[in-house]
């Protein structure tokens, strides 16, 4: 009975799949030719066009800038961490995975 539904779902995605892709059915496109482009100052900056830009903000939102870096103990417990958590996803998929045959 499983593999019957298999390949019934099987089946009507593909189908779903082609009419969708049948170019008949497609009524509109469209493109990123009909969007106005939109101004980036600060895309190809210099350090001098950077404090420029740092100046600016400063003055008109009244923050100051923090340098913060990250040491290299806390990024090691940082990757750490991630990698247990993404250990841990792939673990919970595999056994859901299994579990579904």
């Amino acid at each position: 009975m499983e593999i019957k539904n298999r390949k019934l779902f099987k089946e009507l995605v593909k189908k779903l799949t082609l009419e969708l892709l049948d170019e008949e059915s497609l009524e509109e496109i469209s493109t990123t030719a009909g969007v106005d482009g939109y101004s980036t100052p600060f895309a190809f900056s210099s350090k001098e066009d950077e404090k420029k830009k740092k100046k600016r903000l400063k003055k008109s939102t009244g923050y100051t800038f923090v340098s913060e870096g990250i040491e290299e103990k806390d990024l090691k417990v940082i990757t750490k961490l991630i990698r247990n958590v993404v250990g841990d996803i792939l673990r919970d998929i595999w056994l859901k995975r299994n579990a579904w045959k």
